[in-house]
């Protein structure tokens, strides 16, 4: 049975993957009260299900996928992000695939360069922007804006940069995070000052501010995998993106 998470007590055997993470710093951000943001368990199962707007993320432990599926489809949701090994069960059709990686931040680790935490998020944006790829689109300014803002102030999400004067040259942005995990959603240097150390270096301002957490990344298919593994990320499974 699928039931609306109405405690937060609910949610307390979820959260140690990249979608329980997502999952429970929404939660913790906007809590289980607003319209837009719903949270249903699927009793039994170790399932976990969030509606954000217009999309869905699930946290799939070994879910009942009849009942599932039927549920998703009454949601009125757009869009689903899950675990491939889940999309395969659900049947809705992928847009796109990427691999999950994570960082064992065990050790603490020391940024070199002086950073700034939490730099404004017009010059995030502009800088995500000047970053953009075929395979890197960044969202709309004003839910990307309106939503960060709003997790920074509930300290479930996080950003670092470096300038060169008044110039944001680099940023990192952790769009999730709860006291064990977190979700980094971006690492973005300048294209004009690339190949100078910089991705790293503010990846490692970024990690400094999230001491001993599991830290993940859904990178897209063929997008930075050298990057990430040269710092020590791992690979851990496989995400999907589908429409419903």
């Amino acid at each position: 049975m699928i039931k609306k998470v109405e405690y937060e007590d609910a949610l307390s055997s979820f959260g140690a993957t990249a979608f329980g993470c997502q999952i429970l710093s929404a939660a913790e951000a906007y809590g289980l009260n607003e319209p837009f943001a719903q949270f249903w368990v699927q009793e039994g199962t170790g399932t976990l299900l969030c509606k954000l707007d217009d999309a869905l993320i699930l946290d799939a432990g070994s879910p009942d996928f009849d009942e599932l599926t039927d549920f998703i489809r009454m949601t009125g949701a757009n869009r689903l992000l899950c675990s491939s090994a889940a999309a395969k069960q659900t049947g809705f059709p992928v847009t796109s695939t990427g691999q999950i990686m994570v960082y064992e931040n065990a050790e603490p680790v020391q940024a070199r360069f002086l950073f700034e935490k939490n730099p404004g998020l017009r010059d995030i944006y502009a800088l995500l922007s000047a970053c953009a790829t075929e395979s890197f689109t960044p969202p709309e300014f004003e839910p990307f804006y309106m939503d960060m803002s709003h997790r920074i102030r509930h300290d479930t999400a996080a950003a670092v940069g470096i300038r060169q004067g008044d110039t944001l040259v680099s940023c990192a942005v952790c769009s999730a995070r709860t006291n064990e995990t977190a979700v980094l959603s971006a690492v973005c240097v300048d294209p004009g000052q690339r190949c100078k150390g910089l991705g790293h270096e503010t990846l490692s301002a970024l990690i400094s501010q999230l001491p001993g957490r599991r830290i993940f990344i859904l990178r897209t298919q063929d997008e930075n995998e050298d990057f990430y593994r040269s710092y020590g990320f791992t690979a851990c499974g496989e995400f999907s993106e589908m429409k419903i």
